[in-house]
């Protein structure tokens, strides 16, 4: 026996997955994007790894690349959405250096520099042999003035966000399920 074809049905079905369609797309491509971070690289035509940076020491040991507060990733959202078209952006100044590289010079503003230094004090307890129990603090021991002047820049290109043949392909894939989903 053949199944009866509603054609009315299908195309509300059609119409209500174009209503939803943009943001569900735009999450997705929000979650691709926030994947790069995660995973450090770029899925372009090839996969291009995030180049390293050149001091692995100390606090960066160990740390994700281009994550040190984490604003940056934080900051990618959908921006806006306009009919079928859906913008994703971030408001963070130094994304698009990251994101396309940046070779150059910047000009530094005079600024003052604080120089730390540090000094036990009383915390007011005793030990148990009556001495008093000392704590560590850093204090300002100095000021210095920086004069304006400009300084060579090389930031490489780590991009975690533009066109990507396999964020297409998955975009592609589950519009087209959503499509089909009439037909059950």
């Amino acid at each position: 026996m053949a199944k009866s074809f509603n054609i009315q049905a299908m195309e509300q079905h059609f119409r209500r997955v174009l209503q939803y369609a943009p943001g569900m797309l735009g999450n997705m491509a929000v979650n691709f994007f926030l994947d790069r971070f995660r995973y450090q690289n770029w899925l372009g035509a090839t996969t291009e790894p995030w180049r390293q940076r050149r001091r692995n020491k100390g606090r960066n040991q160990g740390r994700a690349i281009l994550v040190q507060s984490a604003r940056l990733k934080r900051s990618i959202r959908i921006t806006k959405v306009s009919g079928m078209t859906v913008y994703i952006g971030s408001d963070v100044p130094y994304a698009k250096v990251h994101n396309e590289g940046f070779r150059g010079t910047v000009n530094v503003k005079a600024h003052s520099r604080n120089r730390y230094g540090k000094e036990k004090i009383g915390t007011g307890r005793l030990t148990k042999s009556g001495k008093e129990r000392m704590q560590t603090v850093q204090r300002i021991t100095g000021t210095g003035q920086v004069k304006a002047h400009t300084r060579r820049m090389n930031i490489p290109r780590r991009q975690f966000m533009g066109n990507s043949p396999v964020l297409e392909k998955q975009l592609q894939r589950k519009l087209l399920a959503e499509l089909l989903k009439a037909r059950r």
